[in-house]
């Protein structure tokens, strides 16, 4: 009786399934101390991002089968779409982000030597996952299963399935960008907000019984913009950028009832201020209307 029972205790248990993130040795006060390498996909990727495992879940749901001599084979069997679709947006400890501009459709990432945002496709994003993948396959042991590190989980459906994910993931509205916001990106349109508004705060003043005709003002803030060495903008987007400012500034509205000073026709415009003198700007240097 007593050997049957040793020879059932010596059986290989049953396969089963876990959900592990990377864990750092109970005995060591820091994660760095030891060499302390992931065994698994999903201790892999835990260990890589932390933040992410932590918010999102286990990476991969994995499958555990006995071998015997204390040996297992794992084999991920269904990854955690949220969370490798929030490891797109970067660790930003090291500096690294990406966001998602839902009313633009564009994913952005943060190009730390230029302290800026730059458009990134989607097809690199899913690059990138899929080097993730690979790296993760080449550096676990021989004991898991990497059939789909390699192969289906970086499958187009699969990636295209993970950066679809990461538009809501990363979601981001426009006020990331907009003109108060301290986030800036690669010729924006809400840098030459912030350009109209330093305009205003710069170039005009409150001066009683001035006016200052639309016309005018057109031609100093594209003057401002070659001074800054940026493109000038059409008529139409500075009459959108511009009164806006002028009239949270000023408290001034534009009026379409004013008169040149040589008696000519009406004209758009505000009464009570006045721009600077600035050096004139050449007629081809304008934008088209």
């Amino acid at each position: 009786m007593a050997s049957g029972a040793a020879i059932v205790q010596d059986q290989p248990s049953p396969a089963r399934l876990q959900l592990k993130k990377w864990q750092p040795h109970p005995w060591q006060l820091n994660e760095f101390a030891y060499n302390t390498e992931p065994q698994t996909p999903s201790e892999w990727f835990s260990k890589m991002f932390p933040e992410q495992a932590k918010r999102y879940g286990t990476p991969f749901l994995e499958l555990v089968e006995p071998l015997g001599d204390c040996m297992d084979k794992i084999s991920p069997i269904a990854p955690n779409i949220d969370f490798l679709a929030a490891v797109l947006g970067g660790d930003t400890k090291l500096g690294h982000k990406v966001v998602y501009v839902e009313s633009e459709m564009q994913f952005y990432f943060y190009d730390c030597r230029e302290r800026t945002y730059k458009p990134v496709s989607e097809e690199k994003l899913g690059n990138l996952m899929r080097a993730y993948l690979i790296r993760c396959a080449e550096e676990l042991p021989n004991n898991i299963q990497k059939y789909k590190l390699f192969l289906d989980y970086r499958s187009d459906n699969t990636i295209r399935s993970i950066v679809h994910r990461a538009k809501s993931i990363l979601a981001t509205d426009a006020s990331f960008f907009g003109a108060e916001s301290r986030h800036t990106r690669l010729q924006g349109p809400e840098l030459y907000e912030r350009v109209a508004r330093a305009f205003v705060e710069q170039v005009l003043e409150r001066q009683a019984g001035e006016t200052l005709l639309l016309t005018d003002a057109y031609v100093a803030f594209c003057d401002y913009l070659r001074k800054k060495n940026m493109a000038p903008v059409k008529r139409k987007t500075f009459k959108s950028l511009v009164p806006p400012v002028i009239q949270d500034e000023f408290n001034l509205g534009i009026r379409n009832d004013l008169h040149e000073q040589d008696g000519g026709g009406w004209h758009c415009g505000w009464k009570g201020i006045r721009a600077l003198d600035l050096e004139p700007v050449e007629q081809s240097q304008l934008a088209v209307a």
